[in-house]
């Protein structure tokens, strides 16, 4: 089965996530998207954060090793990394996404989307019908993320 890698940014403000409605999904989501050739996973989740919402970012992110040699560099660690079934779709065969998750705050920039966009708290998500209104395993990852906002004071 083909596989692609994509990157996704839960953002987070004053324990609130940023969803967008994907009008062909039919769901709210977080910002992401492919990962272009030549392009890192952060590289991408920025940039999809930038065209989807008009907001610059840093990532949240737990310790990370540093490396910069001229042969090895590193770069930013994802929250978490998900393999994700896509049903096929109109000429599309089905397929998996190698998901780069990240989490991030906003740093700069005035939210703009042509799609509808809205903060989240928990208990709007929690009220909205899983795999209806948004896929189970977002909803998770948002109760997840959220949760250890709150207990770290964030």
């Amino acid at each position: 089965m083909k596989r692609e890698f994509t990157a996704t940014v839960y953002l987070i403000e004053e324990c609130k996530v940023l969803l967008l409605f994907h009008p062909k999904l039919k769901k709210w989501l977080p910002p992401g998207g492919h990962v272009e050739e030549g392009e890192t996973p952060p590289e991408a989740a920025r940039r999809e954060v930038y065209e989807e919402t008009g907001l610059e970012l840093e990532f949240i992110t737990d310790e990370n090793i540093v490396i910069s040699r001229w042969n090895a560099k590193s770069f930013e660690r994802p929250y978490m990394c998900l393999i994700e079934e896509i049903p096929p779709h109109k000429d599309q065969p089905a397929h998996q996404h190698l998901d780069f998750i990240y989490l991030a705050r906003p740093t700069r920039g005035v939210l703009n989307s042509p799609d509808p966009i809205k903060w989240w708290s928990w208990e709007e998500v929690e009220a909205l019908t899983g795999d209806v209104d948004i896929f189970e395993e977002t909803k998770e990852a948002i109760a997840s993320i959220l949760k250890k906002e709150v207990a770290i004071g964030k």
